[in-house]
């Protein structure tokens, strides 16, 4: 092969490598990668109440129910068109009703007293009877007054609420006797004061009200009254009244018909 022609073939290598490398450098400088977003936030870090979980929303212009821990108070939101109904609403008012610190000062009188064998029934009765009738008058209340105050025969609260709490210790070993979500803290934090017996000797004995933990199976009603038939005739009889203690201190559960 003569010189020149070997000068052209190699001007034309160079010429054909040069123009590979180049666009293989244009190619790698011109590919870009997109930033990705962040995924969806689980539902502990966007604060929304996670599923299975039960969220609670403060009533605007109440004031803390003495049952209700101080920590969860502060951290609750305010309750809006958008809160979810299953959501317990927390809170009373003074403006509603003149003599709710009152008559929650003899809830929590009566509540002390109530698990006494000798008389803490009779105790327990009356008082209901007080509230049933003072709430007729107040409209956040009226519709879970769903007994009549002159209704023959009373229910024992006592047995129900001492059977029931010595049986749940046994199956649970727990004092707190119901969870709620905590927006700020992002977690499940007990919804009521540890340091008031008087909510717990409520609270714990009617747990399968709370509608908490294993509603239905572990929890149920039946199950914590130890299968006693007389237990359970007392969940018909007095889980209305229950309801309405609860509600009138501040702490309303959402819809529990047809748990009783």
């Amino acid at each position: 092969m003569g010189t020149k022609r070997r000068a052209v073939l190699r001007a034309v290598t160079l010429a054909v490598t040069a123009l590979v490398g180049t666009v293989f450098i244009s190619s790698c400088s011109s590919t870009e990668f997109s930033r990705e977003p962040p995924g969806q936030p689980t539902d502990r870090a966007s604060g929304s109440v996670p599923p299975g979980v039960l969220g609670v929303c403060k009533r605007d212009g109440t004031k803390r129910p003495p049952i209700v821990s101080e920590k969860l108070w502060e951290d609750t939101k305010p309750c809006t068109a958008k809160t979810p109904e299953q959501h317990i609403r927390l809170g009373y008012s003074d403006k509603e009703d003149p003599e709710a610190d009152k008559q929650i000062e003899e809830i929590l009188t009566a509540l002390r007293e109530s698990p006494k064998e000798e008389g803490g029934n009779n105790r327990f009765v009356a008082m209901v009877r007080g509230v049933r009738q003072h709430a007729m008058n107040i409209p956040s209340l009226r519709d879970r007054v769903q007994r009549d105050t002159t209704s023959a025969g009373a229910c024992d609260f006592t047995y129900l609420l001492n059977t029931m709490g010595k049986t749940r210790m046994k199956l649970d070993n727990q004092t707190c006797t119901a969870e709620v979500y905590d927006p700020k803290v992002r977690d499940e934090v007990c919804l009521f004061d540890a340091d008031r017996t008087e909510a717990l000797w409520l609270t714990g004995g009617w747990a399968c009200l709370m509608n908490v933990r294993k509603m239905g199976t572990d929890q149920s009603c039946h199950r914590l009254c130890a299968y006693d038939d007389y237990c359970a005739r007392q969940v018909s009889c007095a889980g209305a009244d229950i309801d309405l203690l609860l509600c009138s201190m501040g702490v309303c559960l959402p819809d529990q018909k047809g748990i009783y």
